[in-house]
């Protein structure tokens, strides 16, 4: 029964990503402004993601959800369709405000030229940024009214969606498949506890739960919804698991 969920998961993430358009021309890396955040990266961030950027740093084994591997340009937080790169303004945000539930933490100390400069130095640990570049974001329409109706509708389509499976049935993250979670890179994975707040790994901000939904946490189980409920029904799942919290 958990392994045909999870392939489900699989499917509509696949699925999802051919709706969305794919990926968006290539952007040049600016070589000159990689060499300068690579200062930055070696003081700051080689210690967890490591000297070649592939999350093997010395630190790294000390964390229960391991390093970004920036090598594969697989990132969760994004504002881009399932299976696309981030956009800059992705990167910059996930540097700046961290990724909440992991060892990733704010880097607010940092000027905004050095987290420019750091953007394409984690760029320059991938060759897929030479092939291809980020779609445009998804658009998030306006929020719908957080009612008891819609807390009521998005528990239908947390049901629907098989959310229990991992999330379990209250949102604790204690779902059957829980043992089993893995993730792309065959790493075990934590679903999120919807009762604590800083559950959300790309922040508890509305908006950005929504596109959580709408796009995946790519190289985890996480799918994209975007082909299988409508903007209204993700805004009501958007309430329920909110709703979840202490």
């Amino acid at each position: 029964m958990t392994l045909r969920l999870l392939a489900l998961c699989s499917l509509v993430a696949s699925s999802a990503f051919a709706d969305e358009g794919g990926a968006g021309p290539p952007q040049p890396l600016d070589s000159a402004a990689a060499a300068r955040g690579r200062r930055d990266y070696e003081r700051y961030c080689v210690w967890c993601h490591g000297e070649r950027g592939d999350g093997r740093g010395k630190s790294a084994r000390h964390f229960d959800t391991l390093p970004r591997d920036f090598t594969s340009a697989t990132y969760k937080c994004r504002t881009t369709a399932s299976g696309a790169l981030p956009t800059d303004e992705d990167l910059r945000h996930t540097i700046l405000h961290g990724v909440h539930g992991t060892g990733m933490p704010s880097w607010v100390v940092l000027g905004s030229l050095q987290v420019a400069d750091l953007v394409q130095t984690l760029k320059a640990f991938s060759p897929r940024w030479r092939s291809e570049g980020p779609p445009p974001p998804i658009v998030v329409p306006a929020e719908t009214p957080d009612t008891r109706e819609s807390i009521e509708r998005g528990q239908a389509v947390y049901a629907r969606m098989q959310c229990a499976t991992c999330h379990g049935e209250s949102g604790h993250g204690d779902g059957p498949a829980l043992a089993s979670l893995r993730d792309d890179f065959g790493n075990p994975i934590r679903a999120a506890d919807f009762s604590q707040r800083g559950a959300f790994r790309c922040g508890d901000e509305p908006a950005r739960v929504y596109t959580t939904f709408m796009t995946g946490l790519n190289g985890t189980p996480m799918p994209s919804f975007a082909a299988v409920i409508s903007a209204g029904e993700a805004w009501d799942l958007v309430h329920f698991v909110r709703s979840l919290r202490k």
